[in-house]
């Protein structure tokens, strides 16, 4: 809420036009040497920002889907990794894991033929196609077995 005296002192600075008495009645100057500009150029000039409309609003969808995501801890992630590492190299591995879906925003269940390991991007390619960030694997077991080795809660 705006108090009177900040209303008062507003009014007199930005409604006082008396200091542009000399220039109000000048005609708009007119320019020999160049073509009038569009007005369709005119407002490209400022369309740079128009690119950042709705960017707040995106990364606020983008939050909302990564708050069910449970970030883990060095341990966490080092036994996934540990995991992967312990892989043969040439892939070919079945796998049963959970991961945190980005794209919905929930932990999914997955099994599928691991085809290998790009440990530059920490990502796990699967032969059926999915790519899957090795820091969203929660849990991870070989298909075949069911003792839960490898596996991190």
């Amino acid at each position: 809420m705006i108090d009177k005296k900040q209303w008062q002192a507003e009014q007199a600075q930005f409604n006082d036009t008396s200091r542009y008495n000399d220039i109000m009645d000048t005609p708009r100057h007119v320019s020999h040497a160049h073509l009038p500009m569009t007005g369709r150029d005119r407002a490209g000039q400022f369309a740079p920002f128009a690119a950042l409309t709705g960017y707040h609003e995106l990364l606020g969808k983008i939050a909302q889907r990564y708050a069910n995501k449970k970030y883990p801890t060095g341990a966490e992630e080092q036994v996934i990794f540990d995991f992967f590492h312990q892989l043969p190299a040439d892939g070919d591995v079945p796998l049963k894991l959970t991961y945190f879906n980005g794209e919905n925003g929930y932990y999914d269940h997955y099994q599928g033929t691991l085809d290998h390991v790009n440990w530059a991007q920490q990502v796990a390619y699967f032969v059926d196609g999915p790519r899957i960030p090795l820091r969203n694997i929660r849990s991870v077991t070989r298909k075949e077995d069911n003792h839960g080795k490898g596996q991190r809660d």
